[in-house]
């Protein structure tokens, strides 16, 4: 019998994993998900951000209220706070990330405005309506697919996920590969060797690199150079199911 080229053992294995999709779906911690595979769609629970906000420390007011000249601060909001309505005819300062207060469309960056000695502010560069801000669900809106089923998590997913306030993912079970090495002239690392025998270096090499794969890399020991042995079952394909 020839031997199998490995383009075309590779084809056959990618062939039998496409006939048999890896169907066992688990819950894990989001700390627990790096490198895993998203077993079904993400849909936002909510809109990101869940409300316009500001992009800058600065001081935000109503554009119609400014004719040029310089206005009242009325509150202070800083990220994590609910802030009232804007009182007309002023501005409130405002920190990166706090909620645009009702009644404002516009924000402007500390280093273009001067503090007036009576506490009032003056906008030294012309304005515009909607200027650094970012609006309610600039970034995903409820109900939208932000993930799709088959994505193989990273930490930017991640992120995403636990931005989106959860806590857990359901992923696919991870691939069982069973390594079995054979041959006579192998011995474990940290045994003695005996005439003609060497090492067993592609098991530490293969079960390391089937980790950092992702799999479940499971060790079925060494198998001599027998070949009722290598033909017959043995225990550790019992271990992939």
């Amino acid at each position: 019998m020839s031997l199998l080229s490995v383009e075309a053992a590779l084809e056959r294995l990618l062939l039998q994993a496409e006939a048999a999709p890896i169907g066992g779906v688990e819950q894990v911690a989001l700390a627990d998900a790096d490198g895993r595979v998203l077993a079904t769609d993400l849909v936002a629970g909510l809109d990101l951000p869940p409300w316009d906000n500001s992009a800058m420390d600065g001081y935000v007011l109503n554009l119609a209220d400014w004719q040029g000249e310089p206005l009242a601060v009325s509150q202070q909001i800083f990220a994590g706070q609910a802030p009232a309505a804007l009182q007309p005819g002023s501005c409130a300062r405002i920190f990166t990330g706090a909620p645009v207060p009702a009644g404002a469309d516009c924000v402007e960056m500390q280093e273009n405005c001067e503090v007036l000695s009576d506490g009032r502010v003056r906008f030294l560069q012309p304005l515009r309506a909607r200027q650094n801000i970012r609006p309610q669900g600039q970034e995903t809106r409820i109900g939208e697919c932000v993930l799709a089923a088959g994505t193989r998590l990273t930490p930017i997913e991640l992120g995403l996920a636990a931005s989106l306030g959860l806590a857990e993912l359901p992923v696919r079970r991870r691939p069982r590969v069973a390594v079995v090495s054979t041959g006579d002239e192998l011995v474990v690392p940290g045994q003695a060797l005996g005439p003609g025998q060497i090492y067993n270096s592609n098991r530490s090499l293969l079960l390391a690199w089937l980790q950092r794969l992702g799999c479940e890399a499971l060790d079925a020991g060494i198998l001599p150079d027998d070949l009722a042995r290598t033909r017959a079952p043995w225990r550790s394909w019992a271990m992939l199911t």
